[in-house]
C-alpha cells in the first residue's frame, strides 16, 4: 500500500512539474523578443534556399546581425511576392522587409526608410551573343522580363507606357533567365548588384548589357506610425554600427562577391 502510495505522490509530483515546464516555457516564448520580416525568398546572393536549409544571402544576413544588434532573440521570416509584402507591411503582420527594397518617390509617400545598406540600380540582362540591346529604346517591339510587382515593373510602366515595349511579369527570376538564354524574351531587367552572381550561378549564355537604366538605393521599409519611427531610429543605429565596424562590407562580400553596402 505504501508502495502504491508513494508511486501516486511520484507521479502527481511529476505532473506537476511537467505543467510547470510547460508554463515556463510558454511564459519564455511570450518574452521573446522576435523581429517579424518579410521576404521574398527567390533571390539569389540576396534571400533564397539551396538543398532545404534555411533562408540565406546579403538581405538576410543583414537583418540578422542588426537584430541582434537591437537585442532580439530571433527573426522570423515569411515569404511573399513583393505586392504581397507591402500588403503584409500594411497590416502589421511584419515589421519591416528584407529583400532588396528600391526606395523611391512614391514609396516614400507611404512608407518611412531606413539608411541605405544598397547601392544599386536597374541592369538589362540579355543573351550574350544580342549585342542589339544597350538602352530601354532599343527595347521597342521587343518582350522584356520583370519581377512582378517590383518597382522595375512599375518605373517602366509609368515612364515608358508607349515604347512599345512587351512587359512580361514572372514571380521567379530563374524562369526569366532561362526564357531570356531560350530566345522566349529579349531582355529581363533586375538589381545589378545581384546580376552578375544570378548570371555565374545560373551558368547559362546571359551577359549584363549597357549602363544602369537608372540608379537607385535599397533600404528597409516601416509604416508610418509611431512604431515604425521608433524601428527606423533603432535600425539606423543598428546600421550605421554595422558599417562602421566592416561587418556589412563583410557579408556583402560573403553573399556577392562585391560590396554594394556603399555608394
Amino acid at each position: 500500500m505504501r508502495t502504491m502510495k508513494t508511486g501516486l505522490i511520484a507521479t502527481a509530483l511529476l505532473a506537476t512539474l511537467v505543467i510547470a515546464g510547460c508554463d515556463d516555457g510558454k511564459k519564455a516564448a511570450e518574452n521573446e523578443k522576435v523581429l517579424q520580416v518579410g521576404t521574398f525568398g527567390v533571390s539569389i546572393g540576396f534571400s533564397y534556399k539551396q538543398n532545404g536549409k534555411d533562408y540565406e544571402g546579403y538581405d538576410i544576413a543583414a537583418v540578422n546581425a542588426i537584430a541582434k544588434k537591437l537585442g532580439y532573440d530571433r527573426v522570423e521570416l515569411t515569404t511573399a511576392d513583393m505586392t504581397g509584402l507591402f500588403g503584409m507591411l500594411d497590416s502589421g503582420k511584419i515589421d519591416t522587409i528584407a529583400n532588396q527594397v528600391e526606395v523611391n518617390d512614391k514609396r516614400r509617400e507611404k512608407y518611412l526608410f531606413s539608411e541605405s545598406y544598397i547601392f544599386s540600380g536597374a541592369q538589362l540582362v540579355t543573351r550574350d551573343n544580342d549585342d542589339s540591346i544597350k538602352t530601354i529604346d532599343d527595347l521597342k517591339g521587343k518582350k522584356l522580363g520583370v519581377d512582378v510587382g517590383s518597382s522595375k515593373e512599375n518605373f517602366l510602366r509609368k515612364n515608358y507606357p508607349d515604347a512599345g515595349i512587351d512587359i512580361r511579369t514572372y514571380e521567379e527570376p530563374s524562369a526569366i533567365i532561362q526564357d531570356v538564354s531560350l530566345g522566349r524574351l529579349d531582355a529581363y531587367i533586375m538589381d545589378r548588384a545581384g546580376a552578375q552572381l544570378l548570371i555565374d550561378n545560373s551558368r547559362l549564355p546571359l551577359k549584363k548589357s549597357g549602363d544602369p537604366v537608372y540608379r537607385y538605393e535599397e533600404a528597409f521599409p516601416f509604416v508610418k506610425n509611431e512604431k515604425g519611427e521608433e524601428l527606423r531610429k533603432q535600425f539606423n543605429e543598428a546600421i550605421n554600427t554595422l558599417k562602421a565596424d566592416g561587418t556589412l562590407t563583410k557579408l556583402s562580400e560573403q553573399y556577392l562577391k562585391q560590396d554594394v553596402s556603399k555608394e
